[in-house]
C-alpha cells in the first residue's frame, strides 16, 4: 500500500524463527558508513567520503519488561538468530483507507552485556541486553530493502543491489 507510514502497531521477537522471547521493546542498531575524510589542495576544508561496503559496528539493545529465561538465553555467548515480526499501519489519503504492511529484520547476534534491571516493590526487573550485531537483513512486505552483512562483505540496498559485489569479486572472494 502506497501512502503515509503511521507507525508499529505491535511487533513479536523470536529466536531461531519459533522460540518468543516475550515482552520488550528493542533498540534497533544505527546502520553507519566508514567513510574517507578527504582534505587538501584543490578542496575547502574537509569532505567525508563513505566507503562502499564498510560499516561501523552495530548494536542493538532489548529491553525486557521483567527478568526472564529469555534474557539469559540470550546472554549465553554465541551467536543468536533472531527475527522482529513488525506490523506497520498505513494510511492511503487518496483512497481513505488504512491498511496495514508487514516488516522484518533478520539479525545474528553476540552478546555484550546483560543489566540485572532495578529492584523495586511493585514494578518489573526491567531486564536488558546489549548485542553485537553480526548482520542484519530488512523485509518491506517480504522484498528484501536492507541486508548488511559486514563478516560475509555483504551491502545489499532497497533495489536489490549487492554495492560490496564488486569488491568481493576483485579480491577473489567469490
Amino acid at each position: 500500500m502506497n501512502g503515509i507510514d503511521e507507525g508499529v502497531i505491535n511487533y513479536a521477537i523470536y529466536e531461531d524463527g519459533n522460540r518468543y522471547l516475550g515482552i520488550a521493546t528493542v533498540e534497533m542498531p544505527n546502520k553507519t558508513s566508514k567513510s574517507f575524510t578527504m582534505n587538501g589542495a584543490g578542496i575547502a576544508g574537509d569532505i567525508d567520503i563513505p566507503v562502499i561496503g564498510h560499516r561501523d559496528a552495530m548494536t542493538m539493545k532489548i529491553n525486557f519488561r521483567d527478568t526472564s529465561e529469555a534474557a539469559y538465553a540470550l546472554a549465553e555467548e554465541r551467536v543468536h538468530l533472531i527475527d522482529l515480526r513488525v506490523v506497520h499501519q498505513n494510511l492511503d489519503s487518496a483512497a481513505g483507507e488504512i491498511g496495514i504492511s508487514g516488516h522484518k529484520f533478520v539479525a545474528k547476534i553476540f552478546p555484550k552485556s546483560l543489566s540485572g534491571g532495578t529492584l523495586s516493590p511493585a514494578s518489573p526487573q526491567a531486564v536488558s541486553g546489549e548485542y553485537s550485531v553480526l548482520s542484519i537483513a530488512e523485509y518491506i512486505d517480504g522484498k528484501c530493502v536492507s541486508d548488511i552483512d559486514p563478516v560475509n562483505f555483504k551491502d545489499v540496498d532497497h533495489t536489490g543491489k549487492d554495492r560490496a559485489e564488486a569488491i568481493r569479486k576483485a579480491l577473489g572472494l567469490q
